[in-house]
C-alpha cells in the first residue's frame, strides 16, 4: 500500500511561467518611449552591467570594438541631430566560471541582435534570455548544466549608432549604420551590416550597390567597423581547425558531424526561421542537420522555414551573418524573424514572442557542443520524478520524430513530409546520476531505462526506472536523461533536480527495476 506520494513534473514551460511572473519589469530601467516592455539602449546596458555586477561568476562583459561614429563626427542639422562620440560594442559571456571546465572544453553559442536598428524587439528578447540563464542557474537543472558545459555569448547591439537613430527618431525606421558614404544629404545613407559580411558579398541578387538602398552592401566586404568587430570576435570563439581552407570554393562540401558551435541572429519580423543557404535558393551540403534544427525550433514557435529549397524562401540575402557563420566558421547557423512588426506592440511581445522563443533558444543551447550530430538524435520531451514509499520513480518520454516532424501538415498549402532524421526507433534511454553524459567515466552511476511496454521498437517511447531511495545520499541530486536512436545518434540531454530526504534513504530498499550500465 502506498502511504504517501509526491510528484514533481519537471516541465520547462511551467518553470518558465514562474520565472516570467517573477522577472524584473523592464520599466525598472529607461525604456523606449511608448513601449514600456523594451529597454532603451541606455537602459539595457545599465541593466546588463548591474546583472554582471550581481553575478560575476556567471556573466562578464567585454568591449569588442567601436561603432562608426566612435571615430567620426556626428551630424547637426537641427532636425535629426546625431551627437558626436559613437558607441562601444559589447559582448556578454554567460557561463558558470566555477564549473571545473576550461573555456576550450566548453561548447560555444553566439547570439546577436540589433543588426538592423529599427527592429525594437530582438535586443529585449535576447536580454530576457540572458536574464533567464543567470537567474535560472542552480534553480533549473537544464540551465545549470548548460552553463556548466557551454559559453553563451551575446551581442545585444551589433549596430549601436543605428539603434540610437531608431530610438530617437522612430519615424525614420532606421535600418543601417551611420556611414554616410555617397548618399547625398538625405536620411537614406548607411551600410546594411547584414549585407556586409565576406560571404557572397556583392552578389546583386541579394544586396544592392546603391548607397541609398536599404540593403546596400558597402564599398567592400567587411568595410564597416561594426562588421569587423563582430567577425573578429566570432572568429576567436570557434576553433579555426574546423574551417575550410577556401570556404567559397568549397561551399558544396559538407562540414561533417564533428564541428562544434552554434550561431543565432535575432531579427524581426514575420515569424520565420532561416538557415543556410540564404544567398541562393538552394540547400547547403549540411541541410539534413540544419533543416532538422530549423524544424525542431519550429516546434516551439511555429515559425515558417525560410531557407534554400523551402516553399517559404522569400528572397536572397547575400553577405549576411547566417551564411557567413556557417560557410566561414563552420558552425550550425540560423536566424529568427520574431513578431509581426518592426516596432512590436508590448502585449504580443509578452504573450507570444517571449514564451515561444525563450524555450527555443534554450533548446538550441543544448546542442551547441555537437550540433550537426546531436540535432539528429531523439529528444527527451518530458521527465518526471515521484517519491513513493522509499522509492524514487523516474519516467521520461523520448521521441525521434515528434519535434522534427511537428511542422508536418501545419500549413494547408505547404504540407511538409516527414523528415529522415525522425524515422528511427528509440534504441535506449540512459539515466545518469550527478554526472552529465559527456563527463561519464567508468565507475559513474547510470542506468538504462525500460520501456513501459517492454519493447524499444518505435520512434516514440515512454520509459521508466524505479530506484531505491538509499541509492542516493540525502540532499539534492541531478538526474540526466539522454536517448539514442537506432542509427546511434544521441540526442540532446534533459535533466531534473531531485531532493532526497534522510528519512527516505533510511527506508527498506525496494527491488531495482531497470538495468544498470
Amino acid at each position: 500500500m502506498i502511504r504517501s506520494t509526491s510528484s514533481i513534473t519537471m516541465n520547462f514551460t511551467l518553470w518558465l511561467s514562474v520565472f516570467l511572473a517573477a522577472t524584473v519589469d523592464a520599466g525598472t530601467y529607461e525604456t523606449i518611449q511608448g513601449r514600456s516592455c523594451f529597454r532603451s539602449m541606455k537602459g539595457m546596458m545599465d541593466s546588463m552591467l548591474d546583472l554582471a555586477a550581481d553575478s560575476p561568476n556567471l556573466m562578464t562583459i567585454t568591449d569588442i570594438g567601436d561603432s562608426y561614429l566612435k571615430n567620426h563626427d556626428g551630424r547637426h542639422d537641427g532636425v535629426h541631430d546625431i551627437p558626436d562620440g559613437g558607441y562601444d560594442i559589447y559582448a556578454l559571456n554567460i557561463t558558470a566560471s566555477d564549473s571545473g571546465r576550461q573555456s576550450n572544453e566548453k561548447g560555444k553559442m553566439l547570439v546577436t541582435s540589433g543588426v538592423h536598428a529599427r527592429e525594437w524587439a530582438p535586443p529585449e528578447l535576447l536580454a530576457r534570455f540572458i536574464e533567464m540563464l543567470v537567474h535560472g542557474y542552480d534553480d533549473n537543472a537544464d540551465i545549470t548544466w548548460i552553463l556548466q558545459h557551454t559559453e553563451i555569448h551575446a551581442i545585444l547591439y551589433v549596430n549601436p549608432d543605428g539603434r540610437f537613430m531608431a530610438e530617437k527618431y522612430p519615424e525614420l525606421y532606421w535600418r543601417k549604420n551611420l556611414n554616410p558614404i555617397r548618399c547625398g544629404g538625405g536620411y537614406e545613407y548607411g551600410v546594411d551590416i547584414n549585407r556586409n559580411f565576406d560571404w557572397a558579398w556583392g552578389d546583386q541578387t541579394g544586396a544592392s550597390s546603391n548607397p541609398c538602398a536599404g540593403d546596400y552592401h558597402g564599398p567592400t566586404a567587411e568595410s564597416e567597423p561594426e562588421t569587423q568587430a563582430f567577425a573578429d570576435y566570432a572568429k576567436k570563439l570557434f576553433p579555426d581547425e574546423q574551417r575550410k581552407s577556401n570556404p567559397q570554393e568549397q561551399m558544396n562540401d559538407s562540414f561533417g558531424e564533428s564541428n562544434t558551435g552554434m550561431y543565432i541572429d535575432i531579427h524581426s519580423s514575420g515569424g520565420y526561421i532561416y538557415y543556410p543557404w540564404g544567398h541562393k535558393d538552394a540547400k547547403s551540403p549540411d541541410d539534413e542537420a540544419l533543416q532538422a534544427l530549423g524544424r525542431k525550433i519550429n516546434s516551439f514557435n511555429n515559425y515558417k522555414l525560410w531557407a534554400g529549397s523551402q516553399p517559404d524562401f522569400l528572397y536572397e540575402a547575400s553577405g549576411d551573418t547566417s551564411d557567413w557563420a556557417y560557410g566561414v566558421l563552420g558552425v550550425a547557423s540560423l536566424g529568427f524573424e520574431i513578431g509581426d512588426d518592426f516596432q512590436q506592440e508590448c502585449d504580443s511581445f509578452e504573450e507570444e514572442v517571449v514564451p515561444q522563443n525563450l524555450p527555443a533558444l534554450l533548446f538550441a543551447a543544448k546542442t551547441a557542443q555537437k550540433p550537426f550530430s546531436t540535432i539528429k538524435g531523439p529528444d527527451v520531451l518530458e521527465m518526471s520524478v515521484r517519491h513513493v514509499n522509499g522509492e524514487i520513480r523516474v519516467s521520461a518520454h523520448a521521441s525521434d520524430s515528434k519535434m522534427v516532424n511537428a511542422i508536418t501538415g501545419s500549413d494547408a498549402i505547404n504540407n511538409f513530409p516527414d523528415f529522415p532524421t525522425g524515422d528511427q526507433s528509440i534504441k535506449k534511454v540512459q539515466l545518469y546520476i550527478d554526472v552529465h553524459p559527456d563527463d561519464y567515466t567508468e565507475g559513474d552511476v547510470s542506468w538504462e531505462m525500460q520501456s513501459v511496454d517492454n519493447a524499444l521498437d518505435s520512434e516514440e517511447e515512454t520509459v521508466g526506472i524505479v530506484l531505491p531511495a538509499n541509492t542516493f545520499s540525502p540532499g539534492r541530486h541531478m538526474l540526466f536523461a539522454q536517448a539514442t536512436d537506432s542509427d546511434d545518434y544521441k540526442g540532446p540531454v534533459t535533466s531534473v533536480f531531485v531532493e532526497v530526504s534522510t528519512r527516505e534513504t533510511s527506508r527498506h530498499a525496494a527491488s531495482l527495476r531497470g538495468s544498470r550500465a
